[in-house]
C-alpha cells in the first residue's frame, strides 16, 4: 500500500499549508493507473537567482527503492523540453511511497521560458 513520507529536512521545515496540500494531492493519487515512478507537480516558481523550481510529488509505486542520483530530469511543456539536467540530488525514496522534492533548474538548463502552466517534469 502506497503511504507518504517526507524527508527529514522537509518534515522539520514545511508550512503546515503546504503539508496539508501535498496530504490532498497524495489522497487523490491512484496507484494502479501509474508506472513504477511518477512525479506530480505541486507548484513552480523562481528564486533570486533565476533558477526554476519545480516542486513535485515523487510517487515510488515499485517494489524496490528509487534513486534520484544520476537520473536525467526533464520539465516538459505541450511535448517539447523547456529544460533537462541531470540530478546530483541524493534522495532515495522507498518501495511503495511517496515524497515531496523540489528539482531546482539552473537557468542555463533552460532552453526557453517555461510558462509554469501546463509542464511536466520526467524523470528517467
Amino acid at each position: 500500500m502506497q503511504k507518504l513520507e517526507f524527508e527529514s529536512a522537509w518534515d522539520k521545515t514545511i508550512a503546515r499549508q503546504d503539508r496539508e496540500e501535498i496530504e490532498r494531492v497524495f489522497s487523490e493519487l491512484h496507484s494502479d493507473e501509474h508506472r513504477r515512478q511518477q512525479a506530480v507537480i505541486l507548484k513552480t516558481a523562481y528564486n533570486h537567482k533565476e533558477e526554476f523550481l519545480v516542486t513535485v510529488l515523487v510517487n515510488n509505486y515499485s517494489t524496490e527503492p528509487f534513486s534520484l542520483i544520476g537520473k536525467k530530469v526533464l520539465y516538459i511543456e505541450e511535448e517539447h523540453t523547456v529544460g533537462d539536467m541531470d540530478s546530483r540530488y541524493t534522495l532515495e525514496v522507498p518501495a511503495e511511497t511517496s515524497m515531496p522534492w523540489t528539482f531546482i533548474f539552473p537557468a542555463a538548463s533552460l532552453k526557453k521560458q517555461p510558462s509554469r502552466e501546463y509542464g511536466k517534469l520526467i524523470i528517467m
